[in-house]
């Protein structure tokens, strides 16, 4: 049992409803039910009663939810007591043109909640920045490098587009499909290789510089695209498919030159929003480039 439990616990007793409760927490309704599933094998009792409407809470839940909310207030008033007294700080931070707005904004709003005195200025890639949304693949040598999450990429089409009746697909069956393109793309060396490499090619029908822009066209029905997974998370109006025969992955992070230094606090805060977010799979240690 952990804090992470407890806030979940508390959101899901005050929603009745999973799905509402992963919204609130910003992560996926998986992460909730795993999460309540141990911490109610750590408790040895059943704390909800799920049923069509949501979920309802048991005896044990309505009792343990007043001693979860004290626990997660003194905690909270442990942080404020060593942050009280913090100075302001200014930021900046840049975005690279092909990371996903969505987790990002998470990140940048637990920074925002749980440092006092915090601003943040968001600057074009091209700009000099404190700190740097970026992709392992993008560091330099005298960066430092704290991982987030890690993408895996997947192909992206539209709903009932014919590949969509395939549980995962062979980068052979791209072979000469329509194709909206991404420029620029962090793994778009490795793409090209492959795809010469096998003598493969696609009908490029666009070329655009962010993935949003790639999958509303997708979404429109002009072809299909190689999308990080995380980036088309939550959309109705496609279709994901695994490719069964490559991998292609990228870690996404904050990276800063090491001889930038910053309070502790700012560090820790963001591995906490790689805790809260991203789970045990994005549990890479920070290393120097």
């Amino acid at each position: 049992m952990d804090v992470r439990s407890l806030r979940y616990f508390i959101a899901v007793f005050e929603e009745r409803s999973l799905s509402a409760a992963a919204k609130r927490c910003f992560i996926a309704q998986p992460s909730i039910s795993t999460t309540l599933s141990q911490l109610e094998e750590d408790l040895d009792t059943k704390l909800f009663v799920r049923h069509s409407k949501g979920v309802a809470p048991t005896d044990s839940g309505t009792q343990l939810y007043p001693h979860a909310c004290r626990m997660v207030n003194e905690l909270n008033d442990i942080k404020d007591m060593f942050r009280k007294n913090a100075k302001p700080l200014t930021l900046s931070i840049s975005l690279a043109p092909f990371l996903s707005g969505t987790l990002i904004s998470q990140v940048i709003k637990t920074m925002l909640d749980e440092i006092p005195g915090l601003t943040l200025s968001l600057v074009d890639a091209s700009e000099s920045a404190d700190l740097r949304f970026t992709c392992d693949s993008y560091t330099k040598n005298d960066d430092v490098f704290y991982p987030l999450w890690e993408d895996d990429y997947v192909v992206a089409m539209p709903v009932g587009y014919w590949l969509a009746d395939y549980t995962s697909i062979s980068i052979k069956q791209i072979d000469k499909q329509p194709f909206v393109s991404r420029t620029p793309c962090d793994i778009l060396e490795s793409w090209n290789f492959i795809m010469q490499k096998q003598g493969l090619t696609t009908d490029v029908r666009a070329q655009v510089k962010t993935e949003e822009y790639a999958l509303d066209l997708v979404a429109a029905g002009l072809g299909i695209s190689l999308i990080p997974e995380h980036s088309a998370r939550g959309r109705g109006d496609i279709v994901l498919r695994t490719l069964n025969d490559i991998a292609l992955k990228r870690v996404v992070g904050l990276a800063h030159n090491k001889d930038r230094s910053f309070p502790a606090y700012v560090i820790n805060t963001i591995l906490m929003s790689k805790n809260k977010f991203f789970g045990k799979k994005s549990a890479i240690k920070s290393r120097v480039a």
